[in-house]
């Protein structure tokens, strides 16, 4: 008997604070976490069912090669022709066994031999009875998980070449970035062809290669749905984060940017884009994202991939597994770490995105902005949650000025559940309730901008927007009245309600504003440490800014302020682009590792005072102004990657990462990395190590290195992969671990003279 799997656990996409994307538009609870993709009106529902037979790379391995896949050679063409008629004739048994033709919506052909098309459960279980099917599955469904942001992680250096090679400046000429997600506003001006990048003149091919929508795909499995263009804005923002145009006030539209920042701007802004369609509203079917993998595959030009949904915890068998294809062949991958939501309140332990070959990334702050800070001020001495309270701003709101003890009110007679929301939804505002007045409104039933207007309407100076679930968020508040309008949290928010109601008529708010701090890990962003069976796997593996970041939007708001992993990962995605200019002898997994370890080091948790932790950022904040430089990468191979599976008694401590970890650290454990030089001419390196509460000792502790071209002379030469002369074997060891919490650590490498950017591999034990 064949196995079949009905119900599965659903994923969401890793987007802001609030959002799980409707929720940040809508101010409503976001939905649950487990979800599948439902029946259409007949009662069937999408099941993908996999042949025995293997996928087309699995069958023909000499067809992959580290710069993609051979689609135009004959041997390529056979193959999917033999893949193709193979499941022409599956197609054909599973109509007869059904007694109606298998309409199938996608053909998955590359990395498996398998389809999606719609059963009842009953013809998914005659299904699975076939002889050559080995699973029918149903369809999980994927939820929806920049003025300063490129500044502060430093693109500018690389943008007027002052952190590149020779000098040379770079901005994304000539590279192609992929993004997977909702599609993308097709005339917004993020996405024109800019002439001053020399998009569409000449020979340069135009800013957008290509957009395809993936709701189903031809039998060659590319996705051939009928419109790429993004009704929810989420792809716009993140397509744009990564490689949007620079856009200042002479756009149309024009961005609302804040003072005293003049553009807006993508990490790499003169790059190419291939857009893929995954997500046609605030979820992704997992069929529509496999296919947006495998047209990406087949593309197989794509320097960068952002990936901006969650997934990946079982990264060997989960859409992660697609990405190490795409890694082999030369595409660099960055995804999304994830973020909390009201079935997940609890980041710790949660990382999404565990495949040692992925870029999993976290959220942090960057500087140059403001929050506002509230107090309820009187009467008497009130309650200390409503105190010193830190506010968020919305997305369209002005920052307001500082004032003391202005009236602050509540509406009584609204509807529970509904505060502020226009008819039949809630209840009307009475005229001048709110006059001369800051407004308290819960969060509910209705979006924040609809809130806002109406409280304005009834008087309010300002309006303050409180949570009905635990912690904070953000709010997107397009098309608001233009006062001043800020959320906060749950407990603080209800703790301040309560005064208000004993106070009706006397309560009062002080309101300040306090400069945003930079490099502080946001209270949403999933973080380590990474669970069993990956448990000494270090996730994530960077972070970058992902506050209330500023891009593109679709129709209609046109421009959007957003927080979450969805907007840190096209931050680093923008960067690897960058990178991978200006270093394209470097392979995916050397950018990796060159991101990793010239990461900023220094930064905080949520409170902004407790530093933060590998468990909590990775290798730090992503900061070019030395990534372009490192003198030191890491490679590793997809064969070694594979092997390093648990369930195949693989080890993941063994793959050459710039971070090392053992959690059974017992007295002691000890790691082998091998570094490799990034740079054409010849470096000295002094090596030191240390450890919180335990000791590190590496091994040497100076060595030199030749030119990075001495590597690539002798494999021609000799054909040795990894010539001593270029590379060094580093001996890491970790001892006298107490027994408790994880400890963590560093191994910091120093170029003599100073010709390189410091570097650094994370450590962390556990006994």
């Amino acid at each position: 008997m064949q196995n079949i799997v009905l119900p599965q656990t659903v994923v969401r996409i890793a987007t802001s604070l609030s959002m799980f994307f409707l929720a940040f538009l809508v101010s409503m609870p976001v939905m649950a976490e487990s979800q599948l993709s439902a029946a259409d009106e007949f009662g069937r529902y999408r099941f993908k069912v996999e042949f025995d037979q293997p996928g087309l790379l699995e069958r023909n391995p000499e067809l992959r090669s580290a710069s993609g896949i051979a689609k135009d050679s004959p041997a390529f063409e056979r193959a999917m022709g033999e893949v193709q008629v193979f499941q022409s004739g599956q197609i054909d048994a599973i109509g007869a066994e059904i007694g109606r033709a298998a309409d199938v919506s996608h053909y998955f052909v590359l990395a498996e031999n398998a389809i999606g098309l719609r059963l009842t459960e009953a013809e998914a279980r005659r299904v699975a009875q076939l002889p050559d099917v080995v699973s029918v599955t149903r369809e999980q469904v994927y939820s929806l998980d920049t003025y300063r942001g490129p500044e502060f992680i430093n693109a500018h250096l690389i943008w007027n070449g002052s952190a590149t090679p020779s000098n040379i400046a770079y901005e994304g000429e000539g590279m192609i970035a992929g993004v997977l997600d909702t599609g993308f506003n097709s005339d917004h001006p993020s996405f024109a062809n800019d002439p001053s990048c020399g998009h569409g003149v000449g020979s340069v091919p135009p800013k957008i290669l290509g957009a395809v929508d993936c709701s189903s795909t031809n039998p060659g499995g590319f996705c051939n749905g009928p419109s790429a263009e993004d009704t929810n804005g989420h792809g716009s923002h993140t397509a744009s984060t990564v490689a949007g145009n620079r856009i200042d006030a002479t756009a149309n539209p024009p961005p609302n940017i804040p003072a005293p920042f003049t553009e807006i701007s993508g990490v790499a802004p003169c790059a190419h884009l291939r857009i893929y369609k995954t997500c046609p509203g605030s979820t992704c079917p997992g069929f529509d994202i496999n296919a947006g993998l495998q047209s990406a595959l087949i593309d197989g030009d794509i320097d960068v991939i952002n990936y901006s949904i969650s997934g990946g915890a079982s990264p060997w068998n989960d859409n992660d597994r697609t990405k190490l294809d795409l890694v082999a062949g030369g595409t660099f991958v960055a995804a999304s770490a994830g973020n909390t939501s009201t079935n997940v309140p609890n980041p710790v332990g949660q990382v999404n995105h565990r495949g040692p070959w992925v870029m999993s990334i976290a959220a942090s702050t960057r500087d140059g902005d403001f929050s506002g800070e509230g107090s309820i001020s009187g009467p008497g001495t009130p309650p200390p949650l409503t105190t010193n309270v830190t506010m968020d701003r919305g997305s369209d709101s002005p920052l307001g000025s500082p004032f003391t003890n202005k009236p602050i009110r509540r509406d009584p007679g609204q509807t529970a559940g509904a505060e502020g929301c226009s008819p039949p939804t809630g209840t009307p505002f009475p005229a001048g309730v709110f006059n001369n007045a800051v407004a308290l409104v819960q969060r509910g039933s209705c979006a924040f901008s609809e809130k806002i207007t109406n409280a304005a309407a009834a008087g309010a100076e300002m309006v303050v927007v409180w949570n009905n679930v635990a912690g904070g968020f953000g709010m997107s508040t397009p098309g608001q009245a233009n006062i001043p309008a800020y959320s906060i949290p749950l407990d603080e928010g209800q703790a301040m309600a309560d005064f208000i109601n004993a106070n009706p008529a006397t309560a009062t708010f002080d309101f300040t504003l306090i400069p945003s701090q930079g490099d502080v890990l946001a209270n949403f962003s999933f973080r380590g440490p990474t669970p069993a069976p990956l448990q000494h796997l270090q996730k994530p593996d960077i972070t970058a800014p992902g506050v209330n970041i500023l891009a593109a939007f679709n129709n209609g708001p046109e421009y959007g302020t957003i927080s979450g992993t969805s907007m840190s990962g096209p931050h680093v995605a923008g960067a690897a682009i960058l990178v991978r200019q200006a270093q394209p002898s470097w392979s995916p997994a050397e950018v990796k590792s060159a991101l990793q370890m010239t990461a900023s080091k220094a930064g905080f948790r949520e409170d902004g005072s407790t530093p933060w932790d590998w468990d909590d950022v990775g290798s730090g904040r992503a900061d070019l102004a030395g990534a372009a430089l490192a003198g030191l990468v890491m490679n590793e191979t997809f064969a070694n990657f594979l092997a390093a599976n648990p369930a195949n008694a693989g080890d993941v401590r063994t793959l050459n990462l710039a971070a090392v970890r053992n959690v059974d650290c017992t007295p002691d454990c000890n790691w082998t990395r091998t570094v490799t030089a990034g740079q054409d001419f010849a470096t000295d390196w002094t090596v030191s190590a240390n450890g919180n509460g335990f000791n590190v000792q590496v091994s040497p502790t100076s060595f030199s290195l030749a030119e990075r071209e001495v590597l690539f002379r002798d494999q021609l030469e000799t054909g040795s992969t990894e010539p001593a002369r270029s590379s060094q074997q580093i001996q890491i060891t970790a001892s006298s671990v107490p027994v408790g919490a994880i400890r963590f650590g560093e191994v910091n490498f120093v170029e003599d003279g100073s010709l390189a950017p410091d570097a650094h591999i994370t450590v962390a034990v556990q006994d």
